[in-house]
């Protein structure tokens, strides 16, 4: 009776749990939506939580499907491994991304600036911090060129990289020390072709660094080596309110990379 007694007292606050957690993530999706573009990094809590909260307001009915149905019991079991194996998996990952997202020493030769979007003739919030970063690394490292990398986006009016060297040139970092690479629209190009700009300039051993989101560094450090590009990243700060789609995004990026072989 007591062992009873214990397991009916316990499936309130089990039913609680996953309304409240899949009701958080929902509502941070909704959250996000109305401040950034639809991506899928957005839609990510909400994929996750949605079935988590209709589980939890429906608990009991999902209980009686699996005493009735080896099906639904072999169902709900496989959808419990998957939440376990993902929540390992994201759990791994950001280990990774925080524990390789120290700054590296000063003195680079080169610093590449991956690009993160424009509005109109404006960085993003992401985008101004990264540039943030690059120029405070460009003020201590007087003779760093930078190599600021983005294309022209299908729903950008001008190159990322006009952007970008507008913006640091606005931060008192002179016009000559900046190369405009313009035509990157991914992680991979923006070293591909940032990569061979340096080389032409500097030769093959120049020591390069690279500025991006602290949630990316750890990939595009290995995007950039699996591309023969030997290039450390400089962490910037993130948008506070995106920081759970980001990391949620990249776990799953990471993971895609891993197993295409691009990492």
């Amino acid at each position: 009776m007591k062992t009873i007694s214990s397991e009916n007292e316990k499936r309130p606050v089990s039913r609680a749990v996953f309304i409240l957690i899949g009701l958080l993530l929902v509502l941070d999706t909704l959250f996000v939506m109305t401040r950034s573009s639809l991506t899928f990094g957005v839609l990510m809590p909400a994929l996750i939580g949605m079935p988590l909260m209709i589980i939890g307001l429906f608990m009991p009915f999902f209980r009686s499907l699996c005493r009735r149905s080896r099906i639904f019991s072999v169902f709900a079991f496989l959808l419990s491994l998957a939440y376990a194996v993902f929540g390992l998996v994201f759990a791994l990952t950001t280990a990774l991304i925080l524990i390789n997202s120290s700054a590296p020493a000063s003195g680079a030769d080169a610093l590449i600036v991956l690009g993160g979007g424009i509005r109109g003739s404006s960085p993003t919030l992401s985008l101004k911090y990264r540039l943030d970063a690059a120029a405070e690394y460009l003020e201590d490292n007087p003779d760093c060129l930078a190599v600021v990398s983005g294309g022209q986006g299908y729903d950008e009016i001008c190159p990322e990289a006009e952007v970008m060297k507008n913006y640091l040139v606005s931060r008192g970092i002179a016009a000559d020390r900046i190369i405009e690479e313009s035509r990157s629209l991914s992680t991979a190009e923006n070293f591909e072709f940032s990569g061979r700009i340096i080389r032409d300039r500097l030769g093959e051993d120049a020591a390069i660094v690279f500025v991006t989101t602290r949630f990316h560094v750890f990939r595009a450090e290995r995007v950039a080596k699996k591309l023969g590009v030997d290039a450390e990243g400089i962490p910037a700060k993130g948008v506070w309110y995106i920081t759970p789609n980001d990391y949620l995004r990249e776990c799953a990026a990471i993971v895609l990379y891993f197993l295409r072989g691009d990492i």
